[in-house]
């Protein structure tokens, strides 16, 4: 049995989840982007996605103001985010976060809540039944600063790692927290300004990405990896 991890605020974790029997969990681009859209609603908003999606639409449909729902969403809106989203990435049958907890009980209540989200609209739109993920989703704690700037650039490789694209086309990999890294745009998703801080500029970041692991690094994050069994 795995152990439950206790989370405290103001400290880093590594988040790993994937589907139920290995199965993939994203099949085409509309399931990356409903992901990332829950990545940041369920990080703010205390109202279901997909209830906001519907209302939105009859709205629409009948003519009728918007009002009434902004107001409703206004109500829902959490005062600060559950989290800090500082890194992650999408793969088919797999998603990895590293999230600050910044809320009490922040990160079970954000995982909570976009797992029950994304399952609810997978296995509507794939007309499935049952559990989406494998069971809950693991975790480790970050206990330093170059564990941290590891994890980091593990998140940002996977992509290559799994053979899914070559690393010097990395930043063209849209299902990772990365081209926001590259391109220094301002996200609503991720908290891009810790990591920034601590490079001179994107390319450095993007080096420093693609840079092989010493045997000292290797062994010094091999418990924070999570073994994902592809």
């Amino acid at each position: 049995m795995v152990r439950k991890l206790q989370f405290y605020n103001d400290n880093f974790y590594h988040i790993f989840n994937r589907g139920v029997r290995k199965s993939d969990i994203y099949i085409n681009n509309r399931d990356y982007q409903r992901w990332e859209q829950l990545l940041y609603w369920c990080n703010n908003y205390d109202y279901s996605y997909g209830h906001y999606l519907f209302r939105l639409n009859q709205t629409i449909k009948n003519g009728s103001s918007i009002e009434q729902l902004n107001e409703i969403l206004s109500k829902s809106k959490l005062i600060h985010p559950l989290v800090q989203i500082h890194a992650y990435v999408e793969m088919p049958n797999h998603f990895h976060l590293l999230l600050r907890q910044v809320q009490d009980r922040g990160i079970p209540k954000f995982m909570q809540k976009i797992a029950t989200a994304y399952s609810m609209y997978f296995n509507l739109q794939k007309n499935f039944t049952g559990s989406v993920y494998e069971g809950n989703y693991k975790a480790v704690t970050i206990s330093s600063e170059p564990q941290l700037l590891q994890v980091f650039r593990y998140i940002h490789l996977n992509p290559s790692e799994a053979g899914l694209i070559s690393k010097n086309k990395l930043p063209d990999y849209q299902w990772s927290s990365l081209p926001i890294y590259i391109s220094n745009k301002n996200d609503k998703i991720v908290t891009t300004d810790f990591f920034s801080g601590k490079f001179k500029d994107s390319k450095s970041i993007y080096n420093f990405i693609i840079s092989s692991n010493d045997d000292s690094e290797a062994e010094n994050i091999s418990s924070l990896m999570l073994d994902i069994g592809r």
